[in-house]
């Protein structure tokens, strides 16, 4: 591949020009600016897998004392789930509503409440729940995967949104620059135009 068509060999002797180059000073701050997008993305990326890091400490911290916290049993539905609805277009659609249920703590106490049944159960069906030391249905606790997912999208999303961020900056000032640009290359247009004219 030869040097010309190399983007970062024609950045680089934009910013450091040889001799009797045509390179002007805005091009070489175009390009220099262009380097310093870079390294701040590249540097930008360790600072937002350390959020990531920490995000994935503290939600392991938290997983474990809810996974303490809460236990599951089985609930048996006092009455039938929400009913099946059938959309033409989605087929089944729904998600589950709060339905009566009874369910055995571990000391032996029964409980009767609420939890969510899944459309189309049945009066009498069993569905598995986590409930806190009280014996009152929780959400389950955060998993393993989770914790993952969400440090990985936090650490993620905050270099992105850096790199956007940049990238923002870059374009705005690459056209701020075309313009000075172009205002330059018809004042001297206009101006060999007058010295034409005059001669």
């Amino acid at each position: 591949m030869s040097t010309s068509s190399n983007p970062i060999a024609r950045m680089w002797r934009t910013i450091l020009p040889r001799r009797g180059s045509v390179a002007r000073a805005s091009d070489r701050f175009q390009a220099g600016l262009g380097v310093l997008v870079v390294l701040l993305a590249l540097t930008a990326l360790p600072v937002a897998a350390s959020f990531g890091s920490e995000t994935y400490v503290r939600q392991q911290a938290q997983s474990a004392q809810q996974l303490g916290e809460r236990t599951q049993v089985t609930a048996t539905l006092l009455a039938d789930g929400p009913a099946i609805m059938v959309n033409s277009r989605a087929g089944v659609i729904g998600n589950g509503e709060p339905t009566d249920a009874t369910w055995m703590l571990a000391d032996g106490t029964r409980r009767v409440g609420q939890v969510v049944a899944a459309r189309g159960t049945l009066k009498g069906e069993t569905v598995t729940i986590w409930v806190d030391r009280t014996g009152n249905p929780v959400d389950p606790p955060l998993s393993n995967a989770g914790v993952a997912i969400e440090a990985v999208g936090v650490g993620l999303g905050l270099w992105l949104g850096a790199v956007a961020l940049l990238a923002a900056c870059y374009r705005l000032t690459v056209f701020s620059l075309d313009r000075f640009r172009l205002a330059r290359w018809q004042q001297e247009w206009f101006q060999q135009q007058d010295r034409k004219t005059h001669s």
